[in-house]
């Protein structure tokens, strides 16, 4: 036990040592990410204070500009409108002159449809504006007489940055729009070199100064699209936009560890005073994240060296001692459990002897191997005794696993075939015979018949002196069952026969329908029954073989719920009200067992018959008659097409 001790310790050490690095790993792991973090936070709140320099050389030079088209753009207006026919005459050469000589990009002349009649730049014109914020504010310019501008937006051709102006002449159906684009506007003022600086070196440089940091960029939010303030033309996809927009703030995760984090640019600036702050900015930072994972992979890589090296010697001590001492005798107690579990209740147990944990552990599965033995021995003789009384098929529609589970009162709804047979004058036969040869009689032809029945599917519900009552879920198991009662039925008298015995008859009758199985008694003394108006139409039908002088007769009910009612010899005998019943009930004959000739001949009007009660069913009488007599012409004297003919009553 001491080596087993000792080992299980170095396992414990071993585990607690693996547990540690991989702890240690974990902590790594978060303080590389939260210094990540802090750098990638660091990176956004210096992307925001740049592009608010940035903010503030775009709103020098917009002021330039505006202050320019204000002086500007009335006189363009007073230009065109002193012409006769106004801009719409305008030729291109005429409006290039104009851009040339106000010191604008360009041109346009919007009407109050807001659509573009004039203008220099010939991709835009006819341009129609839809309604937005962008038409209503050219609403507020038509005829006011004074410069307005719009402040800084991108061009929804190029994705320029441009700023635009806008004056409506007094007494006109049209405004006056300018564009200038903001870069070249800087490069060609007093510090060119500063439009090279913002735009290409301001925001990049910190991509240069920083080795996990990949891209930076800047984007404004317009209603046509979403571009880039440092790559001309480049545009950010509408779902990041519609995201970052709701939320605030968007990771998304890329090839090669790299982190791409989108996210607002908060503008502290009044809108109303500043011609870019009424417009949202979107932070792009893309950053490399993997460090974090490379210093967890070398610490692991570090720690899982060392146990590497020290793991054969591990191995080759700790796998001798837990192989002999203890995996060897649990596997053989797993061999020998799944043994016993499989049925084997004979399998010997080993290491019984043992005077440790082994050892008691053996000694109690040898034990159990013994009370599940005894149990299981106990629950088979209980099991099959119970079987005999209630039958296991009664318990499966009720849905009881078992008899212990039956209570009073449990019933069940079900459509079943119910089947009755009975010995023909059994009163005589049990009169000549003594108490205890009653007994041996009873019990000797039952014996023929429990297993046919069970053979068929079915079940017997009870015993009621020499009769039996059986259940059957589907019709056609039960007339196969009746056939097969009156085969063995045959073998029984002709051992009787060689005895010295007189031979017997039975009746079978088959009805179907709904029925109620449960247990009805009281807490002390239950019996499983059924009670139905089917099982009491069964028993008549059963009484009238003996009337008919047939051996197997069945319902209406019966007959139509047979799935090839063709593959049996079955007809139709009558029509009758049985005792007890108000309605009539067509009863059939099922001849399969008649001699060769006998079935023949009835073989040869069945069609005929049948044809006859489903006219009559029908309630066409003259051709249910018409029927059974031709079937009566064909076989005279045939009681079957007696009885029918009657049931059409008198001729009309």
């Amino acid at each position: 036990m001491k080596r087993k001790v000792g080992l299980f310790l170095f396992a414990v050490m071993l585990l607690v040592t693996l547990g540690a690095t991989l702890v240690v790993s974990l902590v790594m792991y978060r303080l590389v990410s939260a210094r990540q973090a802090q750098d990638i936070a660091g990176i956004e709140m210096s992307l925001s204070e740049r592009f608010e320099v940035f903010e503030d050389m775009l709103r020098s030079q917009h002021h330039i500009v505006k202050t320019h088209m204000e002086r500007v753009l009335p006189q363009i207006a007073a230009e065109v409108t002193a012409m006769p026919a106004g801009p719409a005459s305008l030729t291109r050469q005429q409006m290039e002159a104009f851009t040339k000589k106000y010191g604008v990009e360009h041109i346009y002349f919007i009407d109050r449809g807001h659509r573009v009649f004039q203008t220099d730049l010939q991709a835009d014109m006819n341009l129609q504006f839809p309604e937005s914020d962008f038409t209503r504010f050219l609403d507020t310019v038509f005829d006011k007489g004074q410069v307005m501008s719009a402040g800084i937006d991108m061009s929804s051709q190029t994705g320029k940055l441009q700023t635009y102006s806008y004056f409506g002449p007094r007494d006109t159906d049209y405004i006056v729009e300018t564009s200038i684009e903001l870069r070249p506007s800087i490069e060609r003022g007093d510090f060119p070199w500063m439009g090279n600086y913002f735009f290409d070196e301001m925001f990049k440089d910190a991509v240069a100064n920083n080795q996990y940091l990949k891209d930076v960029d800047i984007f404004l939010v317009t209603p046509a699209a979403t571009w880039s303030l440092l790559d001309v033309g480049e545009k950010l996809a509408p779902d990041i936009v519609e995201r970052v927009t709701r939320e605030g703030r968007v990771e998304l995760p890329g090839s090669d560890d790299v982190l791409t984090i989108y996210s607002k640019h908060a503008n502290q600036d009044d809108p109303e005073e500043d011609p870019v702050a009424n417009k949202l900015i979107i932070r792009k930072v893309s950053y490399d994240v993997g460090l974090a994972r490379e210093a967890v992979e070398q610490v692991l890589f570090s720690s899982l060296t060392v146990l590497l090296l020290l793991l054969p010697l591990v191995y080759i001590v700790a796998s001798r001692l837990l192989q002999r001492q203890l995996l060897d005798p649990l596997f053989k107690l797993r061999i020998q459990a799944r043994a016993i579990a499989e049925g084997d209740l004979e399998q010997s147990i080993a290491d019984t002897g043992r005077r440790d944990e082994i050892g008691h552990l053996a000694s109690s599965f040898a034990s159990m191997r013994d009370a599940v033995r005894r149990t299981i021995a106990d629950l088979r003789e209980t099991n099959a005794s119970i079987e005999r009384f209630v039958p296991k098929p009664f318990l499966t529609i009720m849905g009881k696993p078992s008899i212990v589970s039956v209570q009073l009162g449990d019933n069940r709804r079900r459509d079943m075939t119910v089947l009755f047979s009975d010995i023909r004058n059994f009163t005589g036969l049990s009169e000549r015979m003594t108490p205890d040869e009653n007994f041996s009689f009873i019990n000797s032809y039952l014996e023929r018949m429990g297993p046919v029945i069970r053979a068929h599917n079915g079940f017997i519900d009870k015993y009621i002196g020499d009769a039996i009552m059986a259940l059957f879920e589907v019709a056609d198991d039960a007339v196969r069952a009746g056939l097969a009662m009156l085969d063995a039925l045959d073998g029984f008298n002709k051992e009787r026969a060689a005895a010295g015995l007189p031979a017997i008859g039975i009746g079978v009758g088959l009805n179907s329908g709904s029925l109620m199985l449960g247990t009805i008694g009281e807490r002390d003394r239950m019996d499983g029954t059924v009670i139905s108006d089917a099982v009491n139409l069964a028993a008549r039908i059963e009484s009238l073989t003996k009337t008919y002088k047939v051996s197997l007769l069945i319902s209406q009910n019966t007959y139509n719920q047979l799935s090839a009612p063709r593959a049996f010899s079955i007809r139709p005998i009558d029509i009758v009200v049985v005792k007890g019943k108000t309605e009539a009930v067509a009863i059939y004959e099922v001849y399969d067992r008649n001699p060769i000739a006998e079935r023949e001949a009835k073989e040869f009007t069945r069609d005929l018959l049948q044809s006859g009660v489903e006219a009559l069913a029908r309630g066409d009488r003259v051709a249910a008659r018409q029927l059974f007599k031709r079937s009566l012409a064909l076989l005279p004297g045939d009681p079957a097409a007696t009885n029918l003919l009657e049931c059409c009553g008198e001729a009309d």
